[in-house]
């Protein structure tokens, strides 16, 4: 009876997953002002785009009290992005290319060299630039970068140089650079630049001796070529070097995929951040088990394949709540269908979930809200909370017979990155993207 009774529990569990995943897309979603659990490549918004790059961005809210801003920054190679102030903390990951980026904080200036999977952080009060190596190959620099908590920042999340200088006087900046009048008159006439530009522009040793002069008094170089090339100014090496997902070791690895999840032991330049970056590569048929994040909301881009994010609410799983409510607006319950470029979040508390379809992987890169004492909580596997309730009572809060309860805990022999037992919702899930892609019925049983 017990063997029957387990049985019973590994397919109704496994039946409860697909359900779950196979819900309609945006279920009962009650959504908190400002927030939305997903925005698709399509709504990212063009700041630049020039032949040397492009700058795109997205603004998301955690769904509790904090709005964030995410831009990704196409670089062709051999170009630069030119020196900002930034307002508000950046964690950015190189999704291609390799490059450097130089960064000038109180009074040092470092720079380190990037290259695909790597991360790192910026402060807020840094000065920076990035350069994008030539590649033969004609690869570009990718980075996606995520900004700390905006809202409030009426200047934007970061301010171009040049602008904080100009916006002076003409006769404050002759006093204050020691440059004659002609010199002002003549950076200030010149036209507005992108902040992505060639790295060796073709006029460049033509250019007029008044810039070579507001060169030399912002950055203490003589001429453009020093600036650009450095072999009279070298820059020092950061001591701390940035992260790469793809040269660590995975916190959890197995046959379904892996996951890691940084911490300041991990990137010394995290200290003192409220930013945490993560990421997951999921097989194809695989899933990220049902957990929470007790102390962080999580904003995660898809960097390759395609597959199903579920969320829940917290404090009812059907999502009903008392209209007018505090509650009611901030609870969500959602499912929805991500592809590269998606971006996802999901707020704090919210028990989640990932999955690949049977013929995609699916791999996203990310970064939580919180990095002190946060630990995921999961549902499912080995490293189930409910591994260690007591097993009369686990069986109490669900209303089942305690072999019942037993059953749900040994079904599954992994822990966090999960397989996909049976295959059949995966197998559904992958029918159901290709009958959505083909204008059929989502919903449809099959």
């Amino acid at each position: 009876m017990l063997v029957t009774l387990k049985a019973v529990v590994v397919v109704g569990l496994a039946a409860l997953l697909c359900a779950v995943a196979t819900a309609t897309n945006g279920d009962d979603i009650r959504h908190a002002q400002q927030f939305t659990p997903l925005v698709a490549k399509e709504s990212r918004r063009t700041l630049a785009l020039t032949e040397s790059g492009m700058i795109t961005a997205v603004d998301v809210h955690d769904g509790y009290r904090n709005a964030h801003h995410l831009q990704f920054i196409t670089m062709e190679p051999g170009s630069v992005f030119l020196p900002v102030l930034l307002h508000a903390d950046m964690v950015f990951y190189v999704h291609t290319g390799r490059g450097t980026v130089t960064f000038i904080g109180e009074g040092s200036e470092e720079e380190i060299d990037v290259v695909r999977g790597d991360v790192y952080r910026l402060e807020q009060g840094t000065t920076f630039y990035v350069k994008s190596h030539p590649d033969p190959a004609r690869e570009r620099l990718r980075i996606h970068a995520m900004f700390g908590t905006v809202e409030g920042l009426s200047a934007g999340v970061y301010s171009n140089i040049s602008d904080l200088v100009l916006g002076f006087d003409d006769n404050i900046l002759q006093m204050a650079f020691g440059v004659s009048a002609e010199t002002i008159r003549g950076i200030k006439s010149a036209p507005a630049t992108s902040p992505i530009v060639p790295l060796f522009p073709s006029n460049k040793m033509e250019e007029p001796n008044w810039k070579e002069e507001i060169i030399e008094a912002l950055f203490g170089v003589r001429g453009a070529s020093d600036l650009v090339n450095k072999k009279k100014n070298k820059k020092k090496k950061s001591e701390s070097k940035a992260f790469n997902f793809f040269k660590a070791k995975p916190d959890v690895k197995n046959a379904n995929g892996w996951s890691i999840a940084l911490t300041r032991k991990d990137l010394k330049a995290l200290k003192g951040s409220h930013l945490a970056p993560f990421m997951v590569n999921l097989t194809r048929g695989s899933m990220m088990g049902p957990h929470w994040n007790p102390r962080a909301s999580e904003i995660a881009i898809v960097i390759r394949g395609k597959g199903m994010v579920q969320l829940v609410c917290p404090s009812d799983a059907s999502g009903k709540k008392i209209k007018g409510t505090a509650a009611a607006a901030k609870c969500q319950r959602a499912k929805f269908k991500v592809e590269e470029g998606s971006v996802f979040v999901v707020p704090r508390f919210h028990p989640m979930s990932q999955i690949s379809f049977n013929d995609e992987t699916l791999v996203f890169v990310g970064f939580s809200s919180a990095t002190k004492n946060n630990h995921p909580q999961f549902l499912a596997g080995k490293r189930s909370v409910l591994q260690v309730i007591d097993a009369d009572v686990l069986a109490a809060a669900f209303n089942v017979d305690s072999s019942v309860a037993e059953g749900l805990l040994a079904a599954q022999g992994e822990a966090v990155v999960l397989p996909n037992h049976r295959g059949g919702c995966a197998v559904e899930e992958s029918w159901s993207r290709r009958a959505m892609e083909a204008g059929g019925d989502d919903d449809k049983d099959v």
